[in-house]
């Protein structure tokens, strides 16, 4: 998938439809987003011009996912935390054109756990989680 920015003069109709498709096509990933809401995987995207952007938080109550979260993401790697202790993964999907950052709560998994369910440490997995 490629996104490409349009630069093609702006028509004020042309706008307001393509805002009612848009508004259209939200609805089933409004669906979707909601379910994993419901599962304790929050998911925000914010769209810019030639990328996609999610951030996505996981609460304690979803514990399960992570691995398979992880393992999903093409180029996982740690990236640090936050001031509140949150650690952060950073990775990609769509042929990089979607970036992800998923947000870990604080004590959740330590950095070295981190690592390995990232792939950027050999240890063995299985008695993590």
């Amino acid at each position: 998938m490629t996104i490409m920015p349009s630069d093609l003069p702006l028509k004020s109709t042309g706008v307001a439809e393509e805002l009612q498709d848009a508004v259209a096509d939200v609805f089933p990933l409004f669906e979707s987003v909601q379910g994993l809401a419901r599962l304790g995987v929050k998911v925000k995207f914010t769209v810019a011009p030639s990328e996609i952007l999610a951030t996505i938080t996981v609460e304690p109550d979803a514990v399960q996912v992570l691995p398979a979260l992880l393992e999903s993401l093409d180029e996982a790697r740690p990236a640090g935390s936050l001031p509140t202790g949150e650690l952060i993964v950073k990775g990609s999907m769509c042929q990089r054109t979607v970036k992800l950052t998923v947000l870990i709560p604080f004590g959740w998994v330590t950095p070295a756990e981190l690592a390995v369910l990232t792939g950027t440490d050999a240890a063995d997995p299985s008695g993590l989680l």
